[in-house]
């Protein structure tokens, strides 16, 4: 009876053993690189990039964290920021901007979306794909066309911060890019009833050219070009509206 007893403990232990190692395996591969189709990526830029993760032993995008999280102190960074109006009402510009499909979004001459995943679902979308809306923990790999497509440079970003309360949207660039930092998305009702949205960068790296002159003058196309394709995309959903307008400035600092 004992030992009957005994060789069922351990046929039980086995069992359980065998459980958990078949789960710390399937819940590793769920987020594995492995299952990136680079074939279905067609900017040369992005499939290098992820490439180079790989080569880097960032094998699967849980180990993929943000260079700065929300609330981290800005102190140290560079700032620039820039005002964008759109003639609508807080509430509707805000639903826009968080349901729109980033590939929507990032669909211009100077930026396109290669790949985007997500964290809370485990979810691997492809630039062809729907994303129906933005959430914390979505990495989105950019592909920039910088001089007319002269030259191509591949980034990542991960959303940090969607605050439907306060209106922010924050998203940080991640580790290991040559750029740390974050972006942050601020939207405010004026009193006429239309939406401000004030769009700051903050950012560093190891070179003070890059800094100074290259950073600013790159980035100031690229949220150009985000935020003129986003009142484009309102525009012709609103399509009742007549007026709705346009307008920006910018400004630049450093904390």
């Amino acid at each position: 009876m004992k030992l009957f007893n005994r060789i069922s403990l351990n046929i039980f232990k086995y069992i359980i053993s065998l459980f958990f190692l078949t789960v710390v395996v399937v819940s590793y591969g769920q987020d594995s690189f492995e299952q990136i189709d680079l074939n279905k990526i067609p900017q040369k830029k992005v499939r290098e990039y992820i490439t180079q993760q790989e080569e880097n032993n960032i094998s699967s995008f849980s180990k993929i964290e943000p260079s700065m999280k929300t609330g981290t102190d800005t102190k140290g960074y560079k700032v620039y920021a820039k005002e964008y109006f759109v003639n609508d009402s807080l509430q509707k510009v805000w639903h826009h901007y968080i349901y729109t499909n980033p590939a929507e979004a990032w669909d211009g001459k100077k930026v396109s979306v290669g790949l985007v995943y997500s964290k809370k679902d485990n979810q691997l979308v492809y630039a062809n794909g729907n994303v129906s809306r933005l959430d914390t923990g979505q990495i989105v790999y950019l592909n920039l066309r910088l001089f007319k497509g002269l030259f191509n440079l591949a980034t990542a970003i991960e959303f940090i911060t969607i605050d439907p309360v306060n209106y922010v949207v924050e998203y940080s660039y991640i580790k290991g890019n040559k750029t740390e930092g974050k972006q942050r998305m601020e939207f405010f009702e004026d009193e006429n009833g239309h939406t401000c949205i004030i769009h700051s960068s903050y950012f560093k790296s190891d070179s003070k050219l890059r800094d100074r002159v290259l950073y600013p003058f790159f980035h100031d196309k690229l949220s150009n070009e985000f935020h003129r394709n986003m009142k484009r995309l309102y525009f012709k959903e609103q399509t009742s509206i007549s007026n709705v307008g346009y307008a920006e400035t910018n400004s630049v600092s450093a904390l």
